[in-house]
């Protein structure tokens, strides 16, 4: 698409421009001035009575101008001329493009508007230019109340001063009035001052307490500040001793809760025996369901006698305990055994001859006939016996040191306690097996004979009495190891009793 450009068309009033018309719009232009530095008020004193220069070469403008356009521009018409004012207007034709386009150079350099303009830009200019004219209007309407407003109160400044001066200049001999008219004003004059020193002194006072109120103000400020300080100390030290006894108080009561519970503890285990906790002695019936038959000690719940219905196993630990038991007494009483010591290996526990004897005797035994078990249970007697003598060697200690065991009629001698005796029955009869025949061996008949066959048979016959009577020495020496118990028990609680603090 192709644009078509046409030729910029001049207003007909430029196209016959002559030199005046040019020299008057150039004239009305504005100077382009340097940038300044000045400050606005002295702008503003720098300021023509007239901002618009324009309408000052207008209003200065003589008729030359008149003159001129009615000479040059409208000549008269005069057709006998004809041939000579065309020569003219084609010279002044020809010389206008030249003008107008200096012109518009002109206003181009002097205005931020390039030129020539066509009809709307031209529009636009105008609205442009009218905008600014309004608001200069309005600025210029602004600085002439101002002005108008300082030329009042300098008006005013300039009247109060004049009376000031006026009432500086009143003499005596000014005032109106007769002579006691005047030595009325002049008494009254004095009046006045005195007065007036009066109240200055009174003035000065107050002055001097209000100067005296001021420090005492300052001192009780001070103070003041001093009291909130003291009182935020305050307050800070009984926030923090607040704190240190809830944690005291929580302590406290913490403490009282071990306390208690250690106090339930103790009494509890004052309460508590021991002894009887350690080794619970007693005695259960041998035939449970035979209201007459004898009953068995137990220690810890272990029977002790009551063969053969009671197993080896259960006896030999309940040996064990009562082994145990001595040995521990003996300890705590301070009762030193002479012959034998002690060794409580439970089950297996043995008594042993204290140096230079070297027999160590097993207080355990077993049903089993071998030769080395036979051997072992004549030991075993030995043993029992030993264990007897150690527990007669106990009273005996605690007769000497008044321990008020007092275990009656219970009387320990040798092998017997109670008249009852501690060898374990049929032990005698536990012999070596019989040898094989001797008729086998080839020496001899293999017939037993009679004696030998008439003592078995004696000894079969007093079986039971002699386990009901090792039942019974085994229930007394548990009876004696009962009393030295209890009775050990209670000492300690009377100790400790009187060792409790309050």
């Amino acid at each position: 698409m192709e644009i078509l450009l046409l030729p910029l068309l001049l207003d007909p009033s430029l196209t016959n421009l002559s030199h005046t018309t040019r020299s008057l719009i150039t004239s009305a232009l504005p100077t382009p001035s340097p940038s300044s530095t000045l400050s606005a008020s002295s702008k503003l004193a720098q300021l023509p009575p007239s901002s618009r220069a324009a309408a000052k070469i207008w209003a200065e403008a003589n008729d030359s101008f008149i003159l001129l356009s009615d000479s040059a521009l409208v000549p008269p018409p005069n057709p006998p001329a004809q041939d000579t004012s065309r020569s003219t207007l084609s010279a002044f034709a020809a010389d206008s493009p030249s003008l107008a386009a200096n012109l518009h150079a002109l206003l181009s350099s002097r205005t931020p508007i390039d030129h020539p303009l066509c009809t709307e830009c031209t529009a636009l200019l105008q609205s442009e230019l009218q905008k600014q004219l309004e608001e200069l209007s309005r600025e210029r309407d602004a600085y002439i109340a101002f002005e108008r407003g300082i030329l009042r109160n300098r008006e005013n400044l300039v009247s109060g001063r004049k009376v000031e001066r006026e009432r500086d200049e009143l003499g005596e001999h000014d005032v109106e009035g007769t002579q006691e008219e005047w030595e009325s004003l002049i008494r009254r004059k004095k009046e006045l001052e005195s007065e007036e020193e009066r109240l200055r002194k009174v003035l000065e006072e107050k002055e001097k307490e209000y100067e005296l109120v001021r420090a005492d103000e300052k001192r009780v400020k001070r103070e003041e500040e001093q009291v909130e300080r003291e009182e935020e100390e305050f307050l800070l030290s009984h926030a923090r001793l607040q704190t240190s006894q809830s944690h005291l108080q929580a302590a406290l009561h913490t403490a009282q809760t071990h306390l208690l519970l250690s106090q339930s503890l103790l009494a509890h285990l004052e309460s508590a025996n021991v002894y009887n906790d350690a080794f619970q002695i007693g005695h259960v019936p041998l035939h449970p369901n035979d209201k007459g038959s004898i009953t068995v000690g137990t220690i810890n719940g272990l029977r002790l006698g009551g063969r053969p219905l009671v197993e080896w196993d259960e006896i030999n630990a309940g040996w064990g305990l009562v082994a145990l038991c001595i040995d521990r007494v003996g300890l705590k009483v301070g009762c030193l055994f002479e012959g034998y010591r002690i060794a409580p290996l439970g089950s297996f526990s043995r008594i042993e001859d204290l140096p230079p004897g070297k027999g160590v005797y097993e207080l355990y035994a077993s049903s089993d006939l071998s030769p080395a078990r036979l051997l072992q249970n004549r030991r075993f007697n030995t043993a029992l016996v030993a264990l007897l003598d150690m527990l007669r060697q106990l009273v005996e200690h605690g007769k000497r040191t008044n321990r008020g065991w007092g275990v009656g009629n219970v009387e320990i001698h040798k092998d017997r306690i109670s008249n009852y005796s501690i060898r374990l029955p049929g032990i005698s009869a536990m012999q070596m097996p019989a040898l094989p025949s001797m008729s086998i061996m080839g020496l001899g008949s293999s017939t037993p004979k009679p004696e030998v066959d008439a003592k078995r048979e004696r000894d079969r016959d007093a079986e039971g009495t002699g386990e009901e009577q090792w039942t019974r020495a085994c229930r007394a020496v548990l009876t004696v190891l009962k009393r030295v118990l209890v009775v050990e028990s209670e000492a300690e609680r009377a100790i400790v009793g009187a060792n409790a603090p309050g």
